[in-house]
């Protein structure tokens, strides 16, 4: 297993892509703390891993606090004894995303990134080296209409990724991030509800012909977390079925 005994936390990770991620580094055999503000999904997918003879926790926590995240990371510690893998994988609720409130998408997906990245760090300089990996966004990459915030703040998480994984390279600390497409989950039933045929609407988008599954993050964390991607560092995995390669359809 490629993750065996190694101590994984993943933010976000009631649902979704952290969920996914979650269960699949389990199914690797990594220790998982699963931290979300969702107290009943977090549990229930730790009681879920735990069923299927997985190893995990659940922490309830608000990357955007810096008291919670010292929680996270001090319980983290005290129950399994060191912190290997780290997925900045937390967001605000969606809201906040289409209306561009700039405030709650900084304050978890930027500064609770650096927060649980901090944090994380001073445990993997301890324990000799470990992997961060952070979920950005393609729209970091392409410009998107009307969610301006969001893309800005991803395009920083993407700058953020590189500049950390400088700092930290000598001490065997792997930082890299995802940038995914459109991926089916629960932050895009605002949308669904607004136009049911959404994701249909989007498929002429996507060379592949299809829309991402959390799966599909997930692979691609499990990895970067793993010793397979030893000598990445600093890099974005773009993981979009093809979007930012080019336009699929073009009237000539």
């Amino acid at each position: 297993m490629r993750l065996e005994n190694k101590v994984a936390i993943i933010t976000g990770a009631a649902s979704g892509i952290g969920k996914a991620t979650a269960l699949r580094f389990a199914e690797e055999g990594a220790k998982v703390v699963i931290d979300d503000i969702n107290v009943e999904a977090g549990a229930q997918l730790a009681t879920e891993i735990i069923d299927n003879d997985g190893t995990a926790i659940f922490v309830p926590a608000d990357v955007s606090a810096p008291g919670h995240v010292e929680q996270l990371m001090t319980e983290t510690q005290l129950h399994f004894g060191t912190i290997d893998i780290l997925v900045n994988n937390a967001l605000c609720n969606t809201a906040h995303v289409l209306e561009n409130n700039w405030d709650p998408i900084i304050d978890v997906a930027l500064r609770g990134t650096d927060h649980c990245t901090k944090a994380a760090i001073t445990a993997m300089q301890q324990n000799g080296g470990g992997s961060i990996i952070n979920i950005a966004s393609v729209n970091a990459l392409i410009g998107l209409q009307s969610i301006h915030a969001y893309s800005a703040v991803k395009g920083a998480v993407v700058a953020y990724t590189k500049s950390m994984a400088v700092s930290h390279g000598r001490d065997n600390i792997r930082i890299n991030c995802i940038c995914p497409g459109t991926i089916q989950t629960e932050v895009w039933m605002p949308m669904v509800e607004r136009n049911p045929n959404i994701f249909d609407d989007l498929l002429p988008w996507y060379p592949l012909g299809r829309i991402g599954q959390p799966i599909d993050i997930a692979n691609a964390a499990l990895f970067l977390a793993s010793d397979e991607a030893a000598f990445a560092t600093g890099s974005v995995l773009v993981i979009d079925g093809g979007l930012t390669a080019g336009l699929p359809q073009f009237p000539i």
